[in-house]
């Protein structure tokens, strides 16, 4: 089926996604391109006077998730709503990563459904975990349950390099990233590949993500930083897409949207936007707070081998 997206960057931008678009192409996706040199245009409006599926805003790195998108979905001329994504365009070299990450999602085989279940090692948030793990098991996607009680920081920093399609993490965040795990930061992610030892020398290289969900406070605000935790995850080749808060958020809010996200991977949704699109609360607050960064348009489907993998990953349970 032909979807329509918006991609709205300045010229040197365009330049350094060629390899993203090129495979939003490939994946019969029509890109429109709109260029800008100065003043960013105002992508809600836009994406209300046109038929689009999705739309993508890459513009000055000084620029905050919370002051260039009202939220992460604008509602279309044909009355649906329209994911929005935000990237900030820090520097070309960073800008080519996130395009060969997302590009390399979008042209992967996705012949699986699996969930990486992440979660902070504290009673309400486990309980959260394990609802969800007994709804995607019912809807038939495969839930793998890598919370702070089963997995040190670095063994699931290793798991999400497997490759599955979808991670979802709730507990406490903050703008420099997840309060669980004994804290997880963007720099503790590897660049490249996993770091081999001599036990683990034909381990494969990492593989992105789909999309990672950060059900939390703050991790797409930049309060005190220079780029936000949700924002660095694409730009480093974690993930096509992150989906985080630009300030704080209700623990009611993250739990419907957390069963809402179950309930929309039983229905089929094949992207991050489409998901975002089904899984959303109908509480106000839990859509302002929220912004999504990176491919709206990413998969969620992984390969049999990445699953593989990810079932192999020792846990602590």
């Amino acid at each position: 089926m032909l979807r329509r997206l918006l991609l709205c960057a300045t010229r040197p931008s365009v330049a350094a996604l060629a390899e993203l678009v090129q495979a939003w192409r490939h994946a019969e996706v029509e890109v429109e391109i709109d260029t800008f040199d100065t003043a960013m245009p105002d992508l809600a409006a836009l994406v209300e006077t046109a038929s689009f599926d999705a739309a993508l805003l890459v513009g000055p790195a000084r620029r905050a998730p919370a002051t260039v998108l009202p939220a992460p979905f604008a509602m279309g001329r044909d009355g649906r709503r329209v994911p929005m994504a935000w990237l900030p365009a820090r520097d070309p070299v960073s800008l080519r990563r996130f395009a060969a990450t997302a590009a390399r999602v979008q042209n992967r085989v996705r012949a699986r459904s699996a969930l990486a279940l992440l979660g902070q090692w504290l009673p309400r948030y486990l309980h959260v975990t394990q609802r969800l793990c007994r709804l995607a098991d019912d809807a038939g996607v495969h839930a793998l349950r890598w919370t702070g009680d089963a997995m040190t920081r670095e063994g699931m920093i290793r798991a999400l390099g497997c490759g599955v399609g979808l991670g979802l993490y709730v507990g406490h965040g903050r703008s420099m990233g997840w309060v669980g795990y004994h804290g997880v930061r963007a720099h503790h992610f590897p660049d490249d590949s996993v770091d081999r030892d001599d036990d683990a020398k034909d381990a494969p290289s990492r593989e992105p993500m789909g999309a990672i969900l950060s059900l939390c406070c703050r991790t797409a605000s930049r309060r005190r930083v220079a780029l936000s935790y949700a924002e660095a995850m694409p730009l480093m080749g974690v993930a096509a897409a992150s989906f985080g808060a630009v300030g704080d958020t209700l623990y009611s809010d993250n739990t419907r949207w957390a069963v809402g996200v179950c309930d929309a991977l039983a229905a089929g949704a094949s992207t991050v936007g489409e998901l975002l699109v089904r899984a959303a609360p109908a509480s106000p607050s839990a859509l302002a707070s929220y912004r999504l960064i990176g491919d709206p348009l990413a998969p969620l489907g992984c390969s049999e081998q990445a699953l593989g993998r990810a079932l192999r990953v020792k846990t602590y349970e």
